[in-house]
């Protein structure tokens, strides 16, 4: 009882009073504040949108002196953070982190939060429209509700004192050591700099980007955070920071987004960075990057259990695609291994082809690429069948010149940067999931014996050391890593995470790998597009107008709509029995049932095993931006 009082007096970074006619926003120690006017607001330029020009208007917010104000009248909120401002249907609400809990503290990035609970506030409706209709009222709360139901599963993640979307060698090169600002200054200088690859809410803060109210933007970013406590190897104390920071560029789920789009940006994009912080004030930092294979292709549901994949017919711009990506890479992280870990047969032999291919028209274009850019195709199925995973030593062996050449950023006790990291090691599979899980673990040991100065391990055990104690730690880590990214991609915790929390297989492992693969199949078929819809509209990628037609409704089957045919198909199978048997209605409806099992069953097989138009229409697909990520044909 005492602590739930405690959490419930815990003193917000943000009050919120909310007038009739303003909205007024405080900081603590701020000794301004944001009004925000909650008079009707007209569309753009005072004309009515279309389905292509959904309505938005310009919000006044000013800063003014927190004395103006009388909290004399009105409601008053307590909250943590502001995530943007949303336009629905009614017009614009203020979207505010109303729960966040503390999941990090630590030297580097002080308090970390995660977002527990999103509000929405309407600031003010449109004038000059009509009112809702019944459908639309429908659809608005719908809305709602996705932008506020189990918004703690997303995994986002928001600090006041550091900059949580860059890594620690990018926070060097954009901000070297100068004398200490003030608190208000560095509020700032992290909503200024934010990587908006990793922001997840820079799309909803425009109106305060526009008026440079950077010191009232909290950057949030998704991914995964774990801080170890500390571990000795052989004299050296130190403590790791695991960060892993998902993109937002082509955000989605597994069969809902994949490949690349003409931009550059790969789907399930993560770049994950592990920190060291050591006894004598030494903070060490290496990265790794993972990502969809980076060429247009596609897989959609439609209830096969590995669904066909698509590419385009002609590879042209695939190239021009990749050389996107590959520019955005070389500038960020210098030189690129990039580890394809996908089998050498059947459907994923071809997406193997067309990415050497479209690597290989890119760097015979482009000298940059040929000299900075380094594919590895290593069929991870193939080299460690029969659970013969010490075989990734012939992996490791393959890129380790050029991986140890790499290095690792590094900054001294005193400030100093004593060595930066100049490439990065780029790992995909089908997924980026469970193959890559494993080999970026491999990598992540790998860079930590170096930093350790450990020669004899680095000699010796690719999967293990002799060091019990860091080995723990660290598997432990990575395991969890591997789950929280999971997660997020493919809705379950990975595959192999026997392997890579223990170093070996384990019964126990395989059983949940088969769990986890069937739950995979439920959540993919019957989940993910709405999944999908959620971010979509998080991150305003789908924009909501009023005189778009409902994307709620569709023409595919319901859970009511199959319900009904099996009952109809028990009602017809009844039938029959009573027309052929003279046995008790009882034992009728007890083979109607049994009959009509049996059938769906096998329905269900053929469906699972070759697929069907049918199918199509069972899965859950997209709404919002249906074709985007399922997509089945490109327009050469």
């Amino acid at each position: 009882m005492k602590s739930s009082c405690n959490r419930a007096k815990r003193a917000h970074r943000f009050r919120l009073l909310l007038q009739d006619d303003v909205i007024i926003i405080q900081r603590a120690s701020f000794s301004e504040c944001l009004a925000i006017p909650r008079a009707a607001i007209s569309s753009v330029e005072g004309s009515s949108s279309t389905a292509d020009e959904p309505i938005r208007s310009s919000l006044n917010i000013a800063v003014e002196d927190i004395k103006t104000f009388s909290p004399l009248h009105g409601r008053i909120l307590g909250f943590d953070a502001i995530y943007g401002i949303f336009w629905l249907l009614r017009g614009p609400y203020l979207a505010l982190v109303s729960e966040s809990k503390v999941i990090s503290n630590n030297e580097i990035h002080k308090e970390i939060r995660q977002v527990m609970k999103l509000e929405l506030l309407l600031i003010a409706a449109y004038q000059n429209e009509a009112p809702l209709t019944p459908e639309k009222e429908l659809d608005e709360s719908r809305y709602l509700e996705m932008l506020t139901t189990n918004i703690d599963k997303l995994q986002l993640h928001f600090s006041f004192e550091s900059d949580l979307t860059h890594s620690l060698q990018r926070i060097s090169e954009l901000m070297p050591p100068t004398s200490p600002v003030s608190q208000d200054d560095n509020y700032a200088a992290i909503a200024e700099r934010a990587d908006r690859r990793f922001c997840w809410n820079y799309v909803h803060c425009a109106p305060f980007f526009e008026r440079k109210l950077y010191k009232w933007i909290t950057p949030m970013m998704q991914g995964f955070i774990e801080v170890t406590e500390s571990i000795r190897v052989n004299g050296t104390t130190f403590k790791m920071i695991f960060i892993s920071r998902r993109s937002c560029r082509r955000p989605g789920t597994r069969f809902t987004m994949r490949g690349i789009d003409a931009e550059g940006n790969v789907a399930n994009f993560v770049e994950t960075e592990q920190i060291c912080i050591f006894q004598d004030g030494r903070r060490t930092s290496f990265l790794q990057i993972r990502g969809s294979l980076p060429f247009h292709w596609s897989s959609p549901v439609n209830m096969k259990y590995v669904p066909p994949v698509y590419q385009r017919n002609k590879i042209e711009k695939d190239v021009e695609a990749f050389r996107k990506h590959a520019y955005e890479l070389m500038q960020l992280y210098g030189r690129v291994i990039l580890i394809n870990l996908i089998d050498k047969r059947r459907h994923e032999l071809q997406l193997g082809n067309t990415l050497t291919k479209v690597i290989g028209a890119a760097a015979n274009q482009d000298s940059h690429i040929l000299a900075n850019i380094r594919l590895v195709w290593f069929d991870f199925h193939q080299e460690c069948r029969k659970m013969r995973y010490q075989n990734l030593v012939r992996l490791i062996q393959l890129v380790d010149d050029d991986f140890r050449n790499y290095g690792f950023f590094c900054r001294d006790a005193d400030g100093t940067v004593a060595q930066t990291q100049s490439g990065v090691v780029r790992t995909n599979c089908m997924d980026n999931l469970d193959r890559t899980n494993v080999v970026q673990s491999l990598f992540g040991r790998r860079s930590l014996l170096i930093q350790l100065n450990e020669m004899d391990a680095l000699q010796g055990d690719v999967l293990n050391t002799v060091f019990y104690d860091f080995e723990n730690v660290f598997k432990h880590v990575w395991g969890n890593h591997a789950d929280a990214i999971s997660r997020m991609y493919a809705g379950t915790g990975a595959l192999k995470t026997d392997f890579t929390r223990t170093g070996r297989r384990t019964k126990l492992g395989v059983f949940m790998d088969v769990y986890n693969s069937f739950l995979r199949y439920i959540l993919n078929n019957f989940m993910d597009g709405y999944r999908q819809d959620v971010l979509d509209l998080l991150l305003g990628k789908y924009v909501v107008s009023r005189h778009a037609p409902s994307p709620f409704t569709s023409s595919q089957e319901t859970v009511e709509s199959v319900l009904k045919k099996v009952l109809g198909l028990t009602g017809v199978m009844l039938g029959y029995e009573i027309m052929t048997s003279s046995a008790a209605l009882f034992e009728h409806l007890g083979r109607a049932i049994m009959w009509t099992a049996l059938i769906c069953f096998i329905y269900l097989f053929i469906l699972m095993k070759k697929g069907h138009t049918y199918g199509e229409r069972l899965v859950r697909l997209p709404r919002f931006r249906p074709r985007d990520g399922c997509t089945t044909q490109w327009k050469d």
